[in-house]
């Protein structure tokens, strides 16, 4: 029932679940993908796709505070998006655990 990827899988993370799971890498592909949008965002308001949206941009004041809230909102999803894939894992490694003491 359980195959050889699925064993190593749960070898791994027995011992890295113990560590703070505040890994570099799932935090930096959260934090490229929404900046990826929040640059796409920036690109179509500059761009003037959206007309109504650039006069409520342009009424409202300074260009900077669009950079800052995109900023902000990356790294919330990044740190949220580390976090989702910290659970999928512990998800993964206790039901692997539930089949191995099933048998």
């Amino acid at each position: 029932m359980i195959d050889a990827a699925e064993e190593k899988f749960y070898e791994q993370w027995a011992v890295d679940r113990l560590r703070p799971h505040y890994k570099r890498k799932p935090f930096l592909k959260g934090l490229s993908i929404s900046l990826i949008f929040g640059t796409l965002i920036l690109a179509i308001s500059e761009i003037g796709w959206y007309e109504r949206a650039n006069m409520i941009a342009n009424m409202s004041g300074n260009g900077i505070w669009m950079v800052v809230a995109i900023l902000i909102i990356s790294f919330g999803f990044a740190w949220i998006y580390q976090q989702f894939t910290f659970e999928m894992n512990e998800q993964r490694f206790q039901e692997i655990k539930y089949l191995k003491n099933k048998k």
